[in-house]
C-alpha cells in the first residue's frame, strides 16, 4: 500500500508505508498534513492515520541528516518584473544563480555550464538586439548581424538543454538527497524555465522553514 501527503495544496508521493513512517519520525511529514492511501476516497490528517507510536529509523551514516543550503529565495514575480525591465538580461543572470546553487550542493551538476554557454550566446546577440529595438522605435538603422541565424539556433538549443538538464537535477536532488516529492511539469519547464523553478524554490523554502531544516545561504 502507498500513501500520498498533501500540504498547502501541494501533493507529494506516493510513498510506501515505511517511507511515510520515516518521514513522520524525522519531522518531514507533520501531524497536520493530510494523507490518503491508494484505497481511500478521502484525505485524513496524518495524526489520524498514523497514531503516535515508536518507529525505528535506521541511523544516518554520518550520525545526523545532511542539511543542504536553501535554494535562492527571490520571489518569482520579482524575477519576472526584473526580467521584463532588463529585456531578459536579469533572467539570464538568475538562471546562473540558480544553477550555481545546485553546483554547490551537487558536484556532479552540469546545468551551470550549459546556462553559462547559453549566456555567452545571448551576450553575443545583445548588440544586434538593442540596435533592432532602437530601429523599431525609430531611433536608428536596422542591423543584420552575420551568423545571427546560427546564434539564434545555438541559443535555442542551449536554452532547452539547460532547462531540462536542470529539471532532471532538481528532481534527483529533491527526491533523493532531500526527499520532498518534487514534481516538475515538462511543459511549464519548457515555457517558463527559471521562473518555474523559482516558484518551486519559494515553496520548498517555506516547507523547510516549517520543518525547521532551513539552512539560509551565507
Amino acid at each position: 500500500m502507498t500513501y500520498r501527503i498533501a500540504r498547502n495544496g501541494q501533493i507529494y508521493g506516493p510513498y510506501t508505508l515505511l517511507e511515510t513512517q520515516r518521514y513522520i519520525a524525522s519531522g518531514q511529514v507533520i501531524p497536520t498534513d493530510l494523507a490518503q492511501s491508494d484505497d481511500m476516497q478521502e484525505w485524513l490528517p496524518v495524526e489520524q492515520l498514523f497514531p503516535t507510536s515508536p518507529v525505528y529509523i535506521a541511523p544516518h551514516p554520518g550520525g545526523l541528516p545532511t542539511l543542504f543550503p536553501d535554494p535562492p529565495n527571490l520571489p518569482w514575480w520579482v524575477a519576472l518584473l526584473l526580467g521584463i525591465v532588463t529585456l531578459g538580461l536579469f533572467l539570464q543572470i538568475w538562471d546562473i544563480v540558480e544553477t550555481a546553487w545546485m553546483r554547490r550542493i551537487d558536484a556532479t551538476s552540469i546545468a551551470l555550464f550549459l546556462y553559462l554557454a547559453e549566456a555567452v550566446v545571448y551576450l553575443a546577440k545583445l548588440p544586434t538586439t538593442w540596435h533592432n529595438i532602437a530601429y523599431n522605435i525609430g531611433y536608428g538603422p536596422r542591423v543584420e548581424a552575420e551568423h545571427s541565424l546560427l546564434l539564434t539556433l545555438s541559443g535555442l538549443v542551449l536554452l532547452l538543454a539547460s532547462r531540462f538538464v536542470f529539471r532532471n537535477e532538481l528532481l534527483r536532488h529533491f527526491n533523493r538527497a532531500e526527499p520532498i516529492g518534487l514534481r516538475l511539469n515538462w511543459i511549464l519547464t519548457l515555457l517558463f524555465g527559471g521562473l518555474y523553478f523559482q516558484y518551486h524554490f519559494n515553496r520548498i523554502n517555506e516547507m523547510k522553514r516549517a520543518l525547521r531544516i532551513s539552512v539560509p545561504n551565507a
